[in-house]
């Protein structure tokens, strides 16, 4: 047994920063590429907002997504949804970063998609903002729902975030 008092382990200046940055805390001087703010962030992502379900429309501080029906749809045919994003204030659309919409697995019953998988280059993107077309096809008529998840990342001159999103839009198939 011991008679010393014990002392605190110190840890080095160099494992408090690494903690900081796989707690996704911004990291002074972090830049606005992709590579830059996946080393500063430890590659993580955020999780989606809500985990059991989507949304049509997410409001955040920085950024707003829309997930909205375009026209008239029938069943059968190919119809499209837009996905859009909109950064706020001195947040920009991080052009290094490979945005993507992927479609739920679990479809809607009779509902299909000719392409799960949306890229960047599949849409319209400039500095504030962003829009996807989400092809699909319901199968019969009535209420159906179109949904994924949108992978992205906006940032400022100081922070960069990546952000996954689950959205939804209700469609009315004629």
């Amino acid at each position: 047994m011991s008679t010393h008092p014990s002392t605190p382990t110190r840890k080095p200046l160099s494992a408090a920063i690494c903690l900081i940055a796989l707690a996704g805390l911004p990291v002074l001087g972090s830049g606005c590429n992709q590579s830059e703010a996946a080393t500063a962030r430890g590659a993580t992502e955020a999780p989606p907002a809500s985990p059991q379900g989507g949304k049509s429309k997410v409001e955040d501080a920085v950024y707003t997504l829309e997930m909205k029906p375009t026209g008239t749809y029938k069943a059968g045919q190919e119809g499209l949804v837009e996905v859009s994003l909109l950064s706020k204030g001195d947040y920009h659309v991080n052009d290094q970063y490979p945005i993507k919409f992927k479609v739920t697995e679990a479809a809607a019953e009779g509902v299909s998609y000719p392409k799960p998988l949306l890229k960047r280059e599949d849409g319209v993107f400039d500095e504030k903002k962003g829009l996807l077309k989400v092809p699909f096809v319901a199968a019969k008529k009535g209420k159906t729902k179109v949904a994924g998840v949108l992978s992205f990342s906006i940032c400022s001159a100081a922070n960069c975030l990546m952000q996954k999103q689950e959205l939804e839009a209700v469609v009315d198939v004629q």
